[in-house]
């Protein structure tokens, strides 16, 4: 449910998100407890944020959850169904403590269906901040950027989606450090990682907002574009190779010019992840070949009619 959260989110985002989670959820179980008191007791409240037709917007969860949902990548439907919740809650707890006022009594039926709605909302909000949570471990701790696990679960998200959605578009990329061994074996394995933080950044900060960088593994990354044809998912990814190689990597004073290479290819709707990630391979390897700093693209079309036609080749030949 919240897997695309993971896009364009690192690791101080998600830790962010998890502490707000835990300090709005404290404050609503000291509003649940006050409720409570105030039934068991038959005293009424008369704060606002008890009584008042809009209460949700006077505790600190709806404050929180409003700020939330302004950011276009937490209007989502788990984000929405959380602030619903939210709403009714605060509704009903309303016209329980409005009974209470004029009466000295409750209706049990409202307070069940309160007591339910209560249930479902900290069902939702626990689930929301378990993600969170686990999410903390889904990052490269050198790169701050998602790991290969992290990179996995989106490639698996966005499959689903394209399958979905027919008229829907993803394309992938690897990129790979030029001569990155050559950072560790002159300067030490303490300057590869930050050789490998300074890359991290470029890529992070000059892909569009909804696109995603992993480290994949080692000194290679691995890029998610949503809704990009595979002519504009490599102008992105030109654009990447461009400031990477225009922005030195400042050592003791010395401007270290640093370089990589990319393979770029659709994620495609009729083959499996593994078969995408391999023509990305493909594709990377054969910049790496012809002179390195490049960005070559290889058409999932393209690609499988030259296997069919290879195939086709072989047998010709163990029928001759």
């Amino acid at each position: 449910m919240f897997e695309s959260l993971l896009e364009r989110r690192d690791q101080a985002d998600v830790e962010r998100l998890s502490n707000e989670i835990k300090t709005a959820l404290a404050d609503h179980h000291h509003w649940m407890h006050k409720i409570s008191l105030a039934i068991a007791a038959r005293k009424p409240i008369d704060e606002p944020s008890f009584i008042a037709e809009d209460a949700h917007q006077y505790c600190n969860f709806g404050l929180w959850i409003d700020s939330i949902l302004k950011d276009k990548d937490f209007q989502t439907h788990a984000f929405t169904r959380i602030d619903q919740l939210h709403k009714t809650l605060h509704d009903q707890a309303r016209m329980l403590l409005v009974s209470l006022e004029k009466t000295q009594q409750f209706d049990e039926q409202k307070y069940d269906d309160f007591l339910e709605t209560q249930r479902n909302f900290f069902n939702e909000v626990l689930s929301m901040l378990e993600f969170s949570v686990i999410s903390k471990y889904q990052f490269d701790p050198t790169t701050k950027l998602l790991n290969r696990r992290s990179a996995n679960m989106l490639l698996a998200h966005e499959k689903a989606r394209i399958q979905q959605t027919n008229h829907s578009d993803c394309c992938i990329a690897l990129g790979d450090i030029d001569k990155f061994k050559d950072f560790n074996d002159t300067y030490g394995h303490d300057l590869g990682d930050l050789v490998l933080e300074h890359v991290a950044f470029i890529f992070n900060t000059t892909i569009r907002k909804h696109d995603s960088v992993a480290r994949f593994g080692g000194e290679e990354f691995l890029f998610v574009m949503p809704n990009l044809n595979l002519e504009n998912a490599k102008k992105v990814i030109e654009r990447v190779r461009k400031k990477l190689e225009s922005t030195p990597f400042i050592h003791q004073g010395n401007a270290l010019t640093i370089t990589a290479s990319f393979g770029v290819t659709q994620l495609s709707h009729d083959d499996d992840i593994k078969n995408s990630i391999k023509r990305a391979d493909v594709a990377l390897y054969t910049a790496k070949n012809s002179g390195r700093n490049k960005t070559i693209s290889l058409d999932a079309a393209e690609a499988e009619a030259i296997n069919h036609n290879s195939a086709d080749s072989e047998l010709n030949q163990v029928d001759a």
